[in-house]
């Protein structure tokens, strides 16, 4: 299946900001807003957490194109938030914006619960993971962070870039994210340009050429993920890693 996660940025923040009955009527609207274009993309919905969801392709129907799916409804989801960014504003007393995580792997899918009450619902690591990228692209700034298999099955239709390969709290093997970008062919020409230079940027940086890095992450540090790379390599350059380092990121938050 592929797993979707998304989560409003500093809802917390919103839900101070305003009365109960404003957080509800804001998190009604924005929920049925995001929930019918999972739906229309084909995807189940799994559940809400609060201003959480949660939705997965590829169950209870087969959907072979269920990665590329889940990406192009992340992708409408973030395009009809900028829609409604002035009335949301409005609603919750300050920007409204939204970090979505997805992966793509085997899952147990069915009913599950107690003997008295259970949910159609999935589980597994792939769920588990979705659930971590979401959390991650706070760290990295970007609206859609997606695992290795999810980019590898869409990458054909999509246009994304390697973020970084990372190690999530809790697991051991390291993973390439990447951020989908939008569909190919919808990039302009300055976007293109900017993910041409970011990746030999990507290139550099992995082969412990910081220098190189550095002037090429300089030349689009208005883009905050490579903002955050300069700061990386401003570490690294005064502590060098190790001979045997692997450019594997370690997360140490869920």
């Amino acid at each position: 299946i592929t797993s979707f996660f998304s989560d409003v940025a500093g809802f917390t923040a919103i839900s101070e900001a305003v009365s109960p009955e404003e957080l509800v009527n804001f998190l009604n609207e924005y929920l049925s807003e995001m929930t019918e274009i999972i739906l229309e993309s084909g995807g189940t919905l799994d559940k809400y957490e609060g201003d959480a969801i949660i939705a997965f392709w590829n169950a209870p129907l087969d959907q072979p194109d269920h990665a590329l799916r889940a990406c192009r409804a992340a992708l409408r989801c973030q395009a009809r938030l900028t829609e409604l960014g002035p009335r949301f504003r409005e609603k919750a007393g300050r920007p409204v914006t939204m970090r979505i995580g997805l992966n793509s792997g085997p899952a147990v899918v069915g009913n599950m619960g107690s003997s008295r009450r259970f949910d159609y619902t999935v589980i597994g690591d792939t769920i588990n993971l979705a659930s971590r990228l979401e959390g991650a692209s706070k760290l990295y700034r970007v609206p859609i962070l997606a695992g290795e298999e999810t980019y590898r099955q869409a990458q054909d239709a999509l246009l994304a870039r390697e973020v970084d390969t990372i190690r999530v709290v809790g697991k051991i093997r390291p993973v390439n994210v990447y951020e989908i970008v939008c569909e190919k062919g919808e990039a302009s020409a300055e976007e293109a340009s900017k993910l041409r230079v970011f990746a030999a940027a990507r290139e550099a940086y992995k082969s412990r050429a910081w220098d190189k890095a550095l002037e090429l992450f300089g030349r689009i540090q208005a883009d905050p993920l490579s903002g955050l790379y300069l700061a990386r390599l401003q570490s690294l350059r005064e502590n060098p890693p190790p001979e045997d380092w692997d450019g594997v990121f370690i997360l140490t938050e869920k």
